[in-house]
């Protein structure tokens, strides 16, 4: 095997290659660190240092939450929440409703399933009254229900974490038909 100049710049390119991607492989958890500072993703939310901060105020400190609806499929059912967004400070107990609204003529039964993001912060959630740990629900034909929720935030909330997103999942279990008989003679 002949060796020249271009087997030269070859080998001196490969040499170069490796050494870019080892230096690179370096900087992706801190390249990764600040992406999801800057976006919010997995869970890495940065806020304000606490660091100058007496016991009493990181304690009392306040924690934006988001309520966020869903049907699951084509259930015929309006739901939301009566207010979208609540700025709540930790250890305090705070109120809300969400309202479900039955948009047909027949008795349908649906249950709530809750889900909590950041997932650090679900041990934080304290539900007092939630219409989720009811079970099972009815709603009759074209009838419109409030149903509360009471919940804290307890003050052993991570300190990175500023938002808290509380999702609830309407599932329709059963829905009662209308059942028409004929009666011949």
């Amino acid at each position: 095997m002949a060796k020249g100049p271009i087997h030269n710049k070859i080998l001196l390119a490969l040499v170069a290659a490796v050494a870019v991607m080892f230096f690179f492989s370096f900087l992706l958890v801190p390249l990764y660190n600040v992406f999801c500072e800057v976006t919010g993703l997995n869970g890495k939310i940065y806020g304000p240092s606490d660091f100058f901060k007496t016991e009493k105020e990181i304690k009392e400190r306040k924690v934006n939450i988001k309520f966020i609806p869903t049907v699951s499929g084509s259930a015929p059912i309006d739901f939301y929440p009566s207010v979208k967004n609540l700025v709540v400070a930790t250890d305090n107990i705070n109120r809300t409703t969400f309202i479900a609204e039955n948009k047909t003529n027949k008795r349908i039964t649906v249950s709530v399933i809750p889900s909590v993001s950041p997932g650090l912060a679900a041990d934080n959630v304290k539900k007092i009254q939630c219409f989720c740990l009811d079970g099972e629900i009815v709603l009759e034909p074209y009838e419109k229900q409030e149903w509360p929720l009471r919940f804290f935030i307890d003050s052993d909330l991570k300190k990175n974490v500023n938002d808290i997103y509380l999702s609830y999942t309407l599932f329709e279990k059963d829905r009662e038909e209308t059942v028409v008989m004929n009666h011949e003679h």
